[in-house]
């Protein structure tokens, strides 16, 4: 009797975490066609991530592909503001810098994750830019120039 309950307790802690952890993010999942280039974790206090956003590039479309998705730190399942933008740079190598030339966005207040945000940029580099919050009186943010191809 007492493995059975200890049997039972470990299958409903790996269902509850299942439950409570957020899902690493697959292109599938949130929409984005292509392979996964990189990834941007968003830090809503020191050390504690509030979430990440996952880029994904189609080599055969020449499309960028962006979801950003919350952690259980970061309200995962709890609506909140969540903004996701890319812009299309001008520039064609990584130089840190970004002239916007366009580019496409989601926002909204989202339990789980805002995209996927989609754009053309074969040729150029990409800004990912991202904000949740605030949850919990703090924010999250990412700004970078990303994938160039």
């Amino acid at each position: 009797m007492k493995k059975a309950i200890a049997v039972l307790g470990a299958v409903f802690a790996v269902f509850l975490s299942g439950i409570v952890l957020a899902p690493a993010a697959s292109a599938g999942a949130y929409g984005c066609a292509g392979s996964q280039v990189d990834s941007y974790p968003m830090y809503g206090e020191p050390g504690v991530s509030y979430g990440t956003i996952y880029l994904y590039y189609d080599t055969s479309t020449g499309k960028n592909c962006a979801v950003m998705v919350s952690t259980a730190a970061g309200g995962y399942g709890v609506k909140k503001s969540m903004q996701l933008y890319l812009r299309v740079c001008s520039q064609t190598t990584d130089t840190g810098a970004c002239t916007e030339t366009g580019g496409a966005g989601d926002n909204g207040n989202y339990a789980y994750y805002a995209g996927p945000v989609s754009v053309k940029a074969a040729g150029h580099c990409i800004r990912v830019v991202g904000v949740i919050g605030p949850y919990k009186g703090n924010y999250a943010g990412a700004n970078d120039v990303g994938h160039c191809d």
